[in-house]
């Protein structure tokens, strides 16, 4: 039985929801959890594996498009640019969690992180993310200063009702 219906209320639902909580802790965990289960409709959800170039990338909670990540996951882990196109490519949603403040000495992690955003971004992918710290205040180090500005504007641009807003669909095709 189809139920076509021209009002997505995942978006509706998404866009009267906080997309960045911060400080850590358990209120924030909390808080990406209720998104978890808002957005699935509190469908069942389980581990997946994408393959990428012979690959395997670990998904350790999916469900109707939307998956749950930590940031120690996708930005502690040698991935690169195609893994997270093939992220953003099946899951129109992310939750991810844990995202520490950047620092010097994690650039690897804050270069993986830039290149995460950018993915999802291109792929208007809808981002819930738990923060150490806001978006302004998430990269204290030297190396990647300038390049992460960008990554700033592009979570700010992705809590917006006009990246909210914007097929999703077409995006990612």
């Amino acid at each position: 039985l189809e139920l076509a219906s021209p009002t997505d209320y995942r978006l509706a639902r998404l866009k009267a929801m906080r997309v960045f909580h911060s400080p850590l802790g358990a209120s924030s965990s909390r808080s990406l959890e209720q998104v978890f289960a808002d957005l699935t409709e509190g469908a069942d959800s389980g581990a997946e594996e994408i393959s990428v170039k012979g690959r395997t990338v670990p998904v350790p909670r999916a469900a109707r498009g939307v998956a749950c990540f930590t940031f120690d996951a996708l930005c502690g882990q040698p991935l690169g640019a195609e893994d997270y196109i093939t992220i953003a490519r099946r899951y129109h949603t992310i939750v991810l969690d844990s995202v520490p403040r950047l620092t010097e000495d994690r650039r690897n992690e804050a270069k993986r992180f830039m290149t995460l955003i950018d993915a999802f971004y291109e792929h208007k992918v809808n981002l819930v993310m738990a923060s150490e710290t806001p978006p302004n205040d998430l990269y204290k180090g030297e190396t990647h200063a300038f390049e992460f500005e960008r990554t700033i504007s592009r979570l700010m641009e992705m809590q917006s009702t006009d990246y909210l807003e914007s097929d999703h669909r077409e995006a990612a095709e």
